[in-house]
């Protein structure tokens, strides 16, 4: 019997929901620590809650549509062509600003730095 294969796209879908999401969160935690007033002034608030919440809708959508089946699509990571690996690639700095983004800042507040 053959095994049915998991399209690629679909990996790749999956994947950019995901990394929305992250995304959506970081916003998140520099909101509720104070520390995105010392990117943004406050004036800039609504349109950065604008923003996360809708990295997290579009995040969740994507994620919840990944899983269509036979979807016709004309971009690149539709292409047969196209590996596992080379997804990932192109997804990993994403990721892993991402997750420096929840490590690093954290470090950051236990080191006490003298500025004089």
């Amino acid at each position: 019997m053959k095994e049915k294969q998991v399209p690629i796209w679909k990996f790749s879908n999956e994947l950019e929901g995901i990394i929305l999401i992250g995304f959506s969160l970081v916003i998140f935690k520099l909101y509720i620590s104070k520390k995105i007033l010392i990117i943004l002034e406050p004036e800039m608030l609504p349109f950065l809650l604008f923003a996360m919440v809708s990295l997290f809708i579009i995040g969740f959508f994507r994620i919840l549509n990944s899983d269509l089946n036979g979807a016709d699509c004309d971009c690149e990571v539709c292409d047969p062509s196209s590996s596992m690996g080379i997804i990932i690639m192109k997804s990993s700095l994403f990721i892993l600003v991402i997750i420096l983004s929840f490590v690093v800042n954290d470090f950051i507040d236990t080191v006490q730095v003298p500025f004089k």
